[in-house]
């Protein structure tokens, strides 16, 4: 049973880095236009810090999707780290024991 939390804690972390990079890496893609398209399907704007740019509807959709998706897989990260710990951290850091070999 450790090792399929072992699993999904990797693989939420993984899907977590991947969509904010992607997310976050956004607002300096090269092919977003400053002025909507209409004729493209660029009219959903993303304000890139006082210069608006224009998302086409699968990149908009991926905008939205990632901001529900992002605090839900690090409450869920929060979750298993705390509460299962798949990886054994909370009993390797055990403060006020003596170290290994002590007499």
């Amino acid at each position: 049973m450790r090792t399929f939390w072992k699993v999904l804690l990797v693989i939420l972390i993984v899907t977590y880095c991947a969509c904010f990079l992607v997310r976050f890496s956004m607002y300096w893609w090269p092919d977003m236009p400053t002025s909507p398209l209409p004729a493209e399907g660029r009219t959903y704007p993303l304000n890139n810090h006082g210069h608006p740019t224009y998302m086409n509807e699968r990149e908009h959709r991926f905008d939205e999707t990632s901001s529900l998706i992002l605090p839900f897989l690090l409450v869920c990260l929060g979750l298993i780290i705390h509460f299962i710990d798949p990886f054994d951290q909370k009993r390797k850091r055990r403060y006020g024991s003596p170290p290994p070999g002590f007499r």
